[in-house]
């Protein structure tokens, strides 16, 4: 029998659906919003508060939305004005038994007005307008010339945030109707941070003037008693939010020192209403109507990144145009949005009609934090930021956070498209700029050397760095021309322009010229630089210290370049060398070095450092793991016939080695 009732039930539904679908109470209309009733409210004639997701393509204060029930009975509504998430308010009276409530929309002509004698609680955000707001007669004088941001229907009079946009500074009104049963004294007070003011029938009550913490109020201090007589009473709550956190909210003071938040079920509430489906007239027609939610949000600092779906109400297939150059397709879209600044958006189904809409940023936080730290949440992000959008974002700001995001990965490709795109504004911060350009000299280095040869030529010539800082990037500018680009003339003129600036016997401008040497074949003039290098290293002492500090650096960057962090492995191993130069000879720093220029893909620059090492010195104490690693990196380039003769040779000449065995199974 209730399996009987429940298929009975499904065909009742589906019925119902089928009739509303077909007729169609309003002709004008093009668009309809359907509304399911739910809980009622506790009062009679309050009605329940639509959203109705009008999406440009209705009237932005909603004059042109018509109200019916699902017989065809036109129902008394009024406008309430705008709204959140591109909806306009509507205040509606279904009739007593009505199930549903269907609102039109779209057409030319004005909808009648009624007019209600309470309204359920409101939230209103307005803007704060320039100019002194000390006290009351300052914030209303404000207020009365100040923008409508956003409003939502609410449960309760308190707030600790912004909910309508990201701003900080603000105004928000909050209204509602406080039901007295009998004559009564409540001890009322405002909890606010800054400013807070309470109006009771349109009297001023409390002031709270200028800044204030809102711990300040919770304990009740601010109370006013007020006198309720039976029946109806209008409540507005004003704060002022000058910057930083806010809260504004009303609440009652016990004689017994007790306080607490003014509960819902004090004030008059309309019945909920829940939108089902979002319609157009013509059953084949589709309907772009959208909305979106924030799911969420990848702080970087200050900044914040927040990821959102969008969705047409209808399923249909859309076009998504948004005002800072993304376009996307599909009937439910995800994507990044870049700080908090309102994106607007135009979204195409078809060849009807497009509708049209800002996205906004509550300071409410998304469900989720995610974070550029966690492997699994930076590709989710990653994998939202496509290339070919990145190219048409043009705010310098945006740019800014994209790149401090995709620094947190070391050579990150996007990095280069980023970098670049900044690089297209003249007016600059010199901080900035040094930022992009080091960034795309490191990032476009493995596919685009070209740019980066452009980039460290720019940064030397034009970056206002120290000494030291000057001869750490020289270094790191000669050791690309050197071991990526294969162009020793290239490196030694980087030398010659910029090495003027330095002390000949430095140690960043002596190391840089050793490798010059080494690589291009003159092993003599390599090895008089390298006596350079270790002069002061005379003394026993002295050089037992710089080895112990040198093994020290080297194990801390394998374990650098174990965690994928070839630029600070690569800022270590300069290191080394200042504080170990005699390391420099040995093979323990090439096998590191060549390690380092594998992850990063200069296959030929891994090779040179690892046969300079073996020119320099034939029988260095490590070599079978030298030359392992120069047979690693020469399958890695594709010459095949080189690393199985050197793995043979490992395997051969060394059958007791630690590698031999592995050499012998890649041999084969």
């Amino acid at each position: 029998m209730k399996k009987y009732l429940v298929i009975l039930l499904a065909l009742a539904a589906c019925v119902y659906a089928q009739k509303t679908r077909v007729q169609w109470h309003h002709g004008l209309s093009p668009h309809r919003a359907v509304y399911a009733l739910k809980q009622p409210g506790n009062a009679p004639r309050v009605g329940t508060v639509l959203s109705v997701p009008v999406c440009g393509l209705g009237g932005k204060q909603g004059n042109n939305v018509f109200c019916f029930d699902e017989s065809g009975k036109q129902l008394l509504s009024r406008s309430l004005g705008i709204g959140t998430q591109n909806c306009v308010l509507i205040q509606v009276l279904p009739d007593k038994g009505s199930r549903h409530v269907l609102a039109y929309f779209g057409s030319d002509h004005r909808a009648p007005s009624a007019k209600f004698d309470v309204t359920p609680p409101l939230c209103q955000v307005y803007s704060l307008p320039k100019g002194t707001a000390k006290n009351w007669q300052e914030v209303a004088t404000r207020l009365n010339s100040a923008e409508l941001l956003g409003q939502l229907p609410v449960r309760s009079l308190e707030q600790v945030v912004n909910p309508v946009d990201s701003r900080e500074d603000f105004i928000m009104v909050m209204t509602a109707t406080l039901s007295s049963h009998r004559e009564a004294v409540r001890n009322l007070f405002v909890a606010s941070d800054d400013a807070g003011y309470l109006h009771v029938d349109d009297t001023l009550l409390i002031s709270r003037d200028g800044k204030h913490h809102v711990y300040d109020s919770l304990r009740g201090e601010n109370h006013k008693a007020v006198k309720l007589p039976p029946g109806l009473h209008a409540i507005r709550l004003t704060g002022v939010n000058f910057d930083g956190n806010f809260a504004l909210a009303i609440g009652e003071w016990f004689p017994s020192g007790v306080v607490k938040l003014v509960q819902p079920n004090d004030f008059i509430q309309g019945q909920i209403a829940e939108l089902t489906a979002v319609e157009t007239h013509r059953k084949d027609a589709p309907c772009p109507c959208f909305k979106y939610s924030h799911t969420a949000d990848l702080p970087l600092g200050e900044k914040h990144l927040t990821m959102t779906v969008l969705e047409t109400y209808s399923g249909d297939e859309a076009t998504w145009l948004f005002s800072d150059g993304v376009q996307m397709t599909g009937a439910k879209v995800t994507r990044l949005f870049i700080g908090l600044d309102d994106v607007q958006v135009k979204v195409h189904c078809g060849k009807g009609a497009a509708a049209t809409g800002s996205i906004l940023f509550p300071q409410t936080a998304p469900p989720k934090t995610l974070s550029a730290d966690n492997p699994a949440d930076f590709a989710l992000v990653d994998g939202l930021l496509i290339e070919e959008s990145l190219k048409r974002i043009r705010k310098v700001e945006q740019l800014e956070i994209l790149l401090d995001l995709f620094l947190r990965r070391d050579l990150h490709p996007k990095q280069v498209v980023v970098a670049e795109a900044i690089l297209h504004h003249d007016k600059l911060t010199p901080e900035l700029r040094q930022k992009a350009r080091l960034a795309l000299a490191r990032s476009a280095a493995l596919d685009q050397p070209d740019k980066s040869l452009k980039a460290y030529d720019a940064l030397l010539k034009n970056a206002v760095l120290t000494r030291e800082e000057t001869a750490d990037l020289l270094w790191e500018a000669v050791d690309f021309a050197i071991f990526r680009m294969r162009d020793y003339p290239v490196a030694d003129g980087f030398i010659s322009r910029y090495g003027r600036k330095l002390p000949k016997n430095g140690k960043a401008l002596l190391a840089a010229r050793f490798d010059l040497a080494l690589q291009s074949g003159h092993l003599e003039e390599a090895k008089s630089l390298y006596q350079e290098l270790l002069e002061g290293r005379t003394k026993a002492a002295e050089r037992r210290s710089a080895a112990v500090h040198g093994g020290s650096i080297q194990a801390n960057v394998t374990m650098l370049l174990n965690q994928g962090k070839i630029l600070e492995a690569e800022a270590g191993m300069r290191e080394w060398i200042k504080s170990s130069p005699q390391d420099r000879a040995n093979g323990n720093f090439a096998l590191v070095r060549a390690r380092c220029f594998h992850k990063r893909g200069w296959f030929d620059g891994a090779i040179g450092e690892l046969t300079g090492a073996i020119q320099a010195d034939p029988l260095l104490p490590n070599l079978p793991d030298v030359e392992f690693e120069l047979a690693l990196n020469y399958q890695a380039k594709g010459d095949h016939a080189r690393a199985q003769e050197l793995f043979r040779k490992i395997a051969t000449d060394y059958p007791n080695h630690p590698l031999a065995k592995e050499a012998e199974r890649r041999a084969k």
